[in-house]
């Protein structure tokens, strides 16, 4: 109840998003926002004005005699003075509101982008890129509508509502109080409809993304569905589809009734003002001609209540955005010292009692220690889960620690630049993504400065020539988005081919091999020997050759700590999880479909 209340206080508050837009907004585009709604009040001013100007140019029209001190010919040329003055305002305003929505859209995207690129690498969870796609297309698109198109009309329509209740005073106290009423009236209207509004969005958007997931899974799974024969029936999308439908119907339903509440309400204002009206007349407290004229300004003042309603209904579209671009953009990004630090211990990476969990209450490892020395090769084993990919993600400062040390070079990752840990790490993942781009511009990723003869060398050494010598186009064809044109094993050279122009002293290589097919690890694993000779390699390997060659091994156990640390052949001798491991690996690989004679 104390949300609820305090979610509502809120919205009362911010009806009109001032505190809302305003982080969003450069300086130049809050004020031009500010300049937007003040214009708009005037305008609203004048409009109020000018409706209530009716009834003395009518009355004064009919009965021959200045009404409230004008002729009817003076009514009209006040009533010309407020349409010409009125439309300058117009024209000033919608200018400024447009330069606010344009500060919006050309400069959030800019500082979303920033804000992006400096956030920790681990921040960026599934389904991150197709969320920030929407809120940089759609999204901002909707703040900018909400900038330009909705605040204003509600600053403007009210403007309206309140002058012509105040004048209406001094015409008859009666009518002003009547219009006073019709104002908390109308407000508890739209409270009313908003709720109806916001319910009909709860209800469809949780089965809109759901039915969006589904999608996107019905694509990336057709070669599985197809070879189950599920392809041209698959339950999850169908069921995702009839409960969006289901759904949607829902929200139509409440946004009709959201519609026809706030209308009904501005209508039973309308007939209430001219009941009242035609009393007064008949009562000889309000003149015919006034009568009539009030009729007509009673109808627009109900039009004018339900502008009001339906722009506050329609700022809400504004408030989703927002609250996904406050996620981005209040996001805490790790600290770093301004200045790169000093490097103790070039190529080393160490670890030193550290504990992390992507969960406070689900630590991943626990108080793991130990060192890989410059210039060798330190492999990574454990079973499923253990914790080996975390390791990395700490090296490289995807997140930072629970508690421990994870130092690079000898110096703590958290007293390095990003750039200073960055330049010294290259990192060769199991999904590896391709740019669409060409070739050879897909391997100078790794070194923007290298020559083109040190791309070809680089490329060669990790078998990227065979694959240009095939391509159409060679070194300038194009690979397709992600890299869709090479298979899975060509893209991993590609990806070894970018660690070894760049030269980083340290490599981190996450179970490159695991699924490559013989010709595409035998050139990554030549790869790898070439590499070794000049950086510190660790690497996360099922490859029993891999493994043996380490000159250290780090067993992890299924609970995230380290049980063994040792060469091949002492880990052997000693027994453990790590002989386990390896005899069970030696008996897969003696496993055939087929028996043997």
């Amino acid at each position: 109840m104390t949300t609820t209340n305090h979610s509502r206080l809120s919205w009362a508050g911010d009806i009109l998003l001032l505190e809302t837009f305003r982080p969003l907004l450069t300086k130049q585009g809050a004020d031009a926002f500010h300049r937007s709604l003040w214009l708009a009040g005037l305008q609203g001013v004048l409009e109020g004005f000018g409706l209530f100007a009716v009834i003395p140019t009518i009355t004064a029209f009919v009965s021959g005699q200045p009404s409230m001190g004008l002729t009817w010919q003076g009514w009209v040329w006040v009533l010309a003075a407020l349409a010409i003055v009125g439309a300058v305002v117009v024209y000033f305003q919608s200018t400024v509101g447009y330069l606010a929505a344009m500060d919006v859209i050309q400069k959030l995207g800019v500082r979303i982008g920033d804000q992006v690129a400096s956030l920790p690498l681990g921040w960026f969870r599934s389904g991150f890129p197709a969320r920030l796609s929407r809120l940089l297309t759609q999204g901002i698109m909707h703040l900018g509508e909400g900038l330009a198109h909705f605040t204003a009309p509600l600053v403007r329509g009210a403007a309206t509502t309140v002058v012509m209740m105040v004048l209406s005073w001094f015409w008859s106290w009666q009518l002003g109080l009547s219009l006073l009423i019709s104002i908390p009236v109308m407000y508890l209207i739209l409270v009313a409809a908003r709720a109806l509004w916001l319910r009909g969005e709860s209800v469809s958007q949780p089965t809109e993304q759901e039915l969006a997931a589904r999608i996107v899974e019905f694509c990336e799974t057709q070669p599985v569905l197809r070879a189950a024969g599920r392809a041209g029936d698959y339950e999850p999308l169908r069921d995702a589809r009839r409960a969006n439908e289901r759904s949607a119907r829902k929200k139509l339903g409440l946004g009709v009734a959201a519609n026809f509440l706030s209308g009904l309400g501005a209508q039973s204002i309308a007939v209430v003002l001219i009941v009242l009206a035609a009393r007064m007349g008949n009562a000889g407290t309000l003149a015919p001609v006034a009568t009539v004229a009030f009729v007509g300004v009673a109808l627009r003042y109900a039009k004018v209540l339900e502008d009001v309603v339906a722009a506050a209904l329609a700022v809400e579209t504004s408030r989703k955005p927002v609250g996904e671009v406050d996620e981005i953009l209040s996001a805490q990004v790790l600290p770093e010292p301004a200045h790169p630090g000093e490097l103790s211990a070039p190529g080393e990476v160490s670890f030193e009692d550290v504990s992390f969990g992507y969960h406070k209450d689900h630590p991943v490892i626990h108080d793991v220690t130990f060192t890989a020395p410059a210039g060798g090769l330190t492999a990574i084993v454990g079973p499923s889960g253990a914790g080996k990919t975390t390791l990395f993600r700490l090296a490289a400062r995807f997140w930072d620690v629970g508690s421990g040390t994870v130092r690079v070079g000898g110096l703590d990752v958290r007293d390095q630049t990003t750039e200073q840990l960055m330049s010294q790490l290259a990192m060769v993942f199991q999904d590896v993504y391709l740019y669409d781009s060409t070739l050879a511009q897909n391997i100078r990723i790794g070194n923007p400065d290298a020559s083109d003869e040190q791309v070809r060398q680089a490329a060669a050494l990790a078998g990227v020539d065979e694959i240009a010598a095939r391509l159409p186009g060679g070194w300038d064809a194009s690979v397709g988005e992600g890299g869709r044109r090479l298979s899975g094993g060509e893209r991993q050279r590609v990806s070894v081919a970018r660690a070894l122009l760049k030269r980083a002293p340290i490599l981190l290589f996450d179970e490159a091999t695991s699924a490559l097919d013989p010709e595409n690890e035998a050139h990554v694993e030549a790869a790898l020997a070439q590499l070794r000779k000049s950086s510190t390699i660790l690497v996360i390997a099922h490859k029993l050759d891999t493994i043996r060659s380490a000159d250290r091994i780090v067993v992890i156990d299924n609970t995230g700590r380290v049980c063994q640390v040792g060469t091949h052949d002492d880990l052997i001798a000693s027994g453990g999880v790590y002989a386990d491991l390896w005899h069970a690996r030696e008996r897969a690989e003696g496993w055939s479909l087929v028996g043997r004679e």
